[in-house]
């Protein structure tokens, strides 16, 4: 073994005409060593199948599953790793790592490819006083656009786009290497964020197992290294930008140094928001005008003895890589897929879970949309007594309260008049700031909904952390009683809660998900005794973070949450006629400064809210597009612009 890594094969090691010379670099599920060919007599790329996390290497130097539980995961990522290799040796590209061969021994598999001599970009940044220049920017940008395009227009991603993944050689020609298609396969099966991806550059939608990705997911990556070699640093990590963005537009900070229209571009491609960004890699490029060398694409070329491109949906697809979504529907995985995957799911939970719903981010996001988050009264699952002891029920999420109807609250204070600029009549200075409040309103309702977004992916990951938790052959799983007919079944470490587990009280509420120090804390699911549903993160036993709540046939809102209650940017709706959806920063599950409110088809109002109703200044569109400025008090319209 060498001393890199002691799972690597040992340096000098014959793999049939291959010996091996060094070890170039070693992630979750692979060893990438520099070989030489014995007879070509030239240097070669060698990438081994090896998943640490349910593989080993034996003295004899053969790859093994850890257990025989491990085997089924361990035999479809070779096969998946396979799948990989099958496809990428279709490529001919100037900007994508050339495969010659792939072949299994040692009990594992392995791909040959071209030896790239020259540095990855993280390498280079990485050197003491370096900083890429302009002119090696964007030869940089223009062969990584080049290569995804090949990629794209062939109907895969790559997902992985970061800079120890792009090789830059020594005659300056950027190649995209290592599309990762044994961890994306495996994606499910495995325990650590990065081993499915890098917070740093990956979008928002692939932290939800659900997330539509397409070659929007592949720019925000592409664009998250551009932005790396032009400032130093990656961009905010996508779950930071949940609420208020943190990011900071290139445009406004680097216009000395690039052309403005490239750095235009790279902060398009880093929206937030999917649809925001550029849908293709041609899009794309129009936005960066002249900025880019003007040298055309090298042509995508395919092996002759290959099936027409008619016929490779059928075939093998690139693992890690999917057609995009935009090119054709979803499949079903290949039939080689094992019948364990479906109960392993969790582990794409579980990695969510370590780096948001960890609080690695989540108290970011709260607390800068909320301020700390303040003490709630809500009650939790109390701790295992003997049975016959009466324990009181939990509330683990508050109940819903409705949305107000437009004009029942007590009186508030009404807000002042506007003051008006001499020579400008009091109507005109009413229509000012109606326009101006609804310009507000729109943009705190685009945050929202981003934030709703993300709450819907975070209870999904919850629900499958909840049905993982109450699988009868959960491992290591026990029953506590409590009084008043409560039970706990799942995972305990000193006769604490402590895994998964579910919780059901005598009331019929029901908690499942993850739990620490006796309380929930993590992702989960409650039902309360009326209905109420609430699943997403958790924190010392209350629901509070990133989640949806719904009751059934009555109300649903997504958002951030604190002790069950909206408390941040969020969406809520009404699900009895008329549908009213209110969207903006809400306190206290109430609607609380700029913000939208739709009811059903018949209007739009944007503007100012107190408590839930309209409150300050706004306007109204209709059904028939006729727009109403005013100033609104207690959800009653009391100053209309003429």
């Amino acid at each position: 073994m060498t001393a890199e890594h002691d799972q690597a094969l040992p340096i000098g090691t014959r793999l049939g005409d291959y010996r091996l010379d060094a070890l170039i670099g070693h992630g979750g599920f692979g060893i990438t060593y520099r070989a030489f060919d014995t007879q070509l007599a030239k240097f070669v790329a060698i990438k081994e199948y090896m998943p640490v996390e349910f593989a080993t290497r034996r003295a004899d130097g053969q790859v093994a599953p850890r257990g025989s539980r491990f085997a089924d995961d361990f035999t479809w990522g070779r096969e998946r790793f396979l799948d990989e290799a099958r496809a990428l040796a279709r490529f001919r590209h100037v900007h994508i790592v050339p495969v010659l061969r792939y072949f299994e021994a040692n009990g594992t598999a392995y791909t040959v490819m071209e030896f790239e001599d020259g540095h990855s970009v993280a390498q280079l940044l990485r050197q003491p006083g370096r900083r890429l220049q302009p002119d090696e920017i964007r030869r940089l940008t223009d062969g990584m656009l080049s290569g995804l395009g090949a990629v794209h227009a062939q109907g895969f991603l790559h997902r992985d786009i970061k800079p120890s993944n792009v090789i830059v050689r020594r005659d300056g020609v950027p190649i995209l290497i290592d599309f990762g298609a044994a961890r994306q396969a495996m994606g499910g099966r495995t325990r650590t964020l990065t081993s499915i991806l890098t917070p740093q550059y990956a979008p928002i939608e692939q932290y939800a197992m659900d997330g539509k990705q397409g070659p929007w997911t592949d720019i925000y990556a592409t664009a998250a290294v551009l932005h790396h070699t032009i400032t130093g640093s990656p961009p905010p990590e996508a779950v930071s930008r949940v609420g208020t963005d943190p990011y900071r537009p290139l445009a406004a900070s680097h216009a000395d140094r690039f052309d403005p229209a490239m750095l235009s571009a790279i902060d398009r491609g880093l929206a937030f928001a999917p649809e925001q960004r550029p849908q293709s890699i041609a899009e794309w490029r129009t936005l960066f005008a002249g900025s880019l060398p003007r040298v055309e694409d090298a042509p995508t070329q395919r092996m002759q003895t290959e099936p027409a491109p008619a016929q490779v949906a059928s075939g093998p697809r690139l693992g890690g890589a999917s057609r995009s979504p935009a090119e054709e529907p979803s499949v079903e995985p290949p039939a080689t897929r094992r019948k364990g995957f479906g109960r392993r799911r969790l582990p794409i939970a579980l990695l969510v879970l370590a780096a948001i719903a960890g609080w690695k981010y989540a108290p970011q996001i709260r607390e800068r949309l909320l301020g700390p988050p303040t003490v709630e009264t809500q009650a939790t699952l109390p701790s295992p007594v003997p049975i016959g002891v009466p324990t009181e029920p939990s509330q683990a999420a508050a109940t819903p309260t409705p949305v107000p109807p437009a004009a029942t609250t007590p009186a508030q204070a009404p807000p002042k008049p506007p003051v008006t600029a001499p020579g400008t009549s009091p109507q005109k200075a009413l229509a000012d700031q109606a326009a101006r409040a609804a310009t507000e309103a729109r943009a705190v309702f685009d945050r929202a909904e981003e934030a709703a977004r993300a709450a819907r992916a975070m209870a999904g990951e919850a629900r499958i952390v909840a049905a993982r938790a109450a699988r009868p052959d959960l491992e290591n799983s026990e029953r506590l009683t409590y009084g008043s007919g409560a039970s706990y079944v799942g995972q305990v470490v000193d006769g604490k809660r402590q895994g998964l587990g579910v919780a059901e009280l005598g009331n019929g509420e029901r908690q499942a998900g993850d739990w620490s120090a006796d309380l929930m804390n993590g992702l989960g699911t409650v039902r309360l005794a009326d209905d109420t549903r609430y699943a997403g993160q958790w924190k010392e036993g209350k629901s509070t973070g990133l989640g949806l709540r719904e009751k059934p046939g009555a109300e649903r809102s997504e958002g951030n949450f604190v002790g069950g209650r909206l408390e941040g940017l969020g969406l809520r709706r009404t699900l009895a006629e008329p549908n009213v959806v209110q969207a903006g920063e809400f306190h206290g599950d109430l609607l609380d400064g700029p913000g939208v409110e739709r009811i059903g088809e018949r209007e739009r109002y944007e503007g100012g809210f107190r408590g839930g109703q309209r409150n300050g200044y706004g306007q109204v569109t209709d059904a028939d597009g006729k727009m109403r400025p005013g100033r609104w008090a207690d959800g009653k319209l009391v100053e209309p612009a003429p």
